[in-house]
C-alpha cells in the first residue's frame, strides 16, 4: 500500500511509501497545487477536498503514480530534471492531476459528469497558446487557464478534434522543434541535450518517439546534416 498525503496548509507535498525503499517525498510547488485544483474545480481549496491518505499500488491509479515517484526520484538524483524544466513541470503537475482524479474526496463527483462539448476556436487557441510558448515549461494547466476552460474539457477537446490529448499533441510538437533544431547545421549540441531542453529525459523512449514521427532516429537526421555539409 502506499500512503499519498496532501498537506491542508503547506499544499506542498506528495508521499510514497514503497517497501522497496523507505520513503520518497516529492515536493510540489504551492502555485502548481493551485493551478490544477483551480483548472479542475474552480476556486476550490485543497482543504476542501478532505482528501484520502491511501492509495493501493496494485491499482491502476496507484501503479501510474508510483512511476511517477521513480522518475521524479530518477530524475532528482541524477540532475536531469534540474536542467529540463519543461519535464519537471510536467511530471509535477501529473502527479497532482492523478490524485485528484483518482483519490477519493469530496468533489471527486464532478470529475465523473460527462463534460460538455467544447467550441473547435478554444482548441484552436490552445494550439496557438501551445506553438507560441513552446519555449516555455507548459503544463496542460497553464494551456486551459489560458484558454478560460477547465482541464478536463480542454481533453475532451483535443480528443474530439484532433483525436489524441493536449500532452500527446504538446509532445507532437515538441519533437517537431527537436527535428528542426537537429536538422540545422549551426546546431552543435549533442541529440541528449536537445532533447532534455525540450522536456524528454528517458533518451530511449524518445528515439523511439522520434522515430515513430519521422520514419528515422535523431542520430540519423544529425548524422544526415553533417554529410550534407561535409
Amino acid at each position: 500500500m502506499a500512503i499519498v498525503s496532501l498537506p491542508t496548509l503547506q499544499q506542498q507535498r506528495v508521499e510514497a511509501v514503497d517497501g522497496r525503499y523507505s520513503s520518497v517525498t516529492l515536493t510540489v510547488r504551492t502555485d502548481v497545487v493551485t493551478k490544477v485544483l483551480s483548472a479542475a474545480f474552480g476556486n476550490a481549496a485543497l482543504e476542501d477536498l478532505d482528501l484520502a491518505p491511501k492509495v493501493d499500488l496494485s491499482t491502476g491509479a496507484g501503479q501510474t503514480l508510483l512511476q511517477l515517484v521513480r522518475a521524479s526520484t530518477t530524475g532528482l538524483y541524477d540532475g536531469i530534471l534540474a536542467r529540463s524544466p519543461k519535464a519537471s513541470a510536467l511530471l509535477s503537475e501529473a502527479a497532482v492531476q492523478l490524485v485528484l482524479e483518482n483519490v477519493p474526496h469530496r468533489l471527486i463527483e464532478r470529475l465523473n459528469r460527462r463534460p460538455m462539448d467544447v467550441p473547435p476556436r478554444h482548441v484552436r487557441r490552445a494550439v496557438e497558446y501551445m506553438r507560441a510558448n513552446l519555449h516555455l515549461p507548459l503544463t496542460i494547466a497553464d494551456i486551459a487557464g489560458n484558454v478560460g476552460i477547465s482541464s478536463r474539457l480542454l481533453q475532451s477537446g483535443f480528443r474530439k478534434i484532433h483525436g489524441t490529448t493536449p500532452v500527446a499533441y504538446l509532445r507532437r510538437i515538441r519533437l517537431e522543434a527537436i527535428h528542426d533544431e537537429l536538422s540545422r547545421p549551426e546546431n552543435l549540441l549533442p541529440v541528449s541535450e536537445v532533447a532534455l531542453k525540450w522536456g524528454f529525459t528517458h533518451m530511449g523512449r524518445f528515439a523511439a518517439s522520434y522515430r515513430a514521427a519521422f520514419g528515422f532516429y535523431p542520430s540519423d537526421t544529425v548524422r544526415r546534416v553533417r554529410g550534407f555539409c561535409s
